[in-house]
């Protein structure tokens, strides 16, 4: 394989790689839910806003962190790996400090908060929360073994690529991957957030300070009703009434 090729298949399977993608997807959902997030980026009160902007920094952070120096795909897999029960299955490639590991779990823990009590006021409560950790985890099983084939079978293409149309075909194929690790990182992190949004509204609900925010969104659609029912003239009953004829 030639040097450019090369070089663009390890920026493909490099962990930066995994990191953009996630910021783009984080970057897409807020785009997409422009209006959900500036009515959570303007509460009306002083403390939510504050843990709006908390929140924004905590997740902002974690992303770079992780993206820069941590690997997404690693600390997802981090317990399953621990759980093996052979050395041989908790050997890793390219390992990951454990002081860059541990201000990532640090930073991830700040968002989670963050993150699971904007839920538990702009969203949902328990059993919103309990629907979204089932799904959360049965998405997970099929991603994670997904995720594991597939990372397989790119690194054995990308060992055997060496004409610019099989880099070309590894590229759509590395696209697929992308999609799958995301998807195995969002699987992941969801259920774990959900877990601590269940405790975190419990504790919000007991000094009840997760009232729900009073949106004013659907105050023009409803004051254009008032005003059509204001102008309609009541007709009688009996006016609209007319006689029906039994068929022959």
């Amino acid at each position: 394989m030639n040097v450019p090729a090369q070089t663009f298949v390890d920026m493909m399977l490099s962990r930066q790689a995994i990191g953009v993608a996630m910021a783009l997807v984080i970057l897409g959902f807020v785009t997409l839910n422009r209006s959900f997030c500036r009515a959570v980026w303007t509460d009306p009160t002083v403390f939510w806003r504050a843990i709006a902007r908390y929140t924004a920094v905590a997740m902002g952070l974690a992303l770079v962190w992780i993206g820069l120096l941590d690997d997404w795909l690693q600390i997802v897999t981090e317990p399953y790996r621990l759980s093996q029960k052979w050395e041989s299955k908790r050997e890793i490639y390219q390992p990951i400090d454990g002081n860059i590991r541990t201000i990532s779990i640090i930073l991830l823990a700040l968002a989670f908060l963050g993150i699971a009590m904007l839920f538990a006021r702009h969203v949902g409560g328990y059993s919103l929360q309990v629907g979204t950790l089932l799904i959360g985890v049965l998405l997970w099983i099929p991603l994670f073994i997904m995720n594991g084939r597939i990372n397989s079978t790119l690194l054995q293409g990308a060992e055997t690529s060496d004409t610019a149309a099989e880099v070309a075909g590894l590229s759509l194929f590395w696209i697929l991957r992308m999609g799958l690790v995301v998807g195995t990182v969002l699987a992941t992190l969801l259920p774990i957030t959900m877990v601590i949004a269940l405790v975190v509204t419990f504790i919000l609900d007991m000094f009840h300070i997760r009232q729900p925010p009073v949106t004013h969104e659907a105050d023009g659609f409803f004051a254009e009703l008032g005003n059509r029912a204001t102008e309609r003239h009541d007709v009688p009953l009996k006016h609209l009434w007319k006689p029906h004829r039994r068929p022959l």
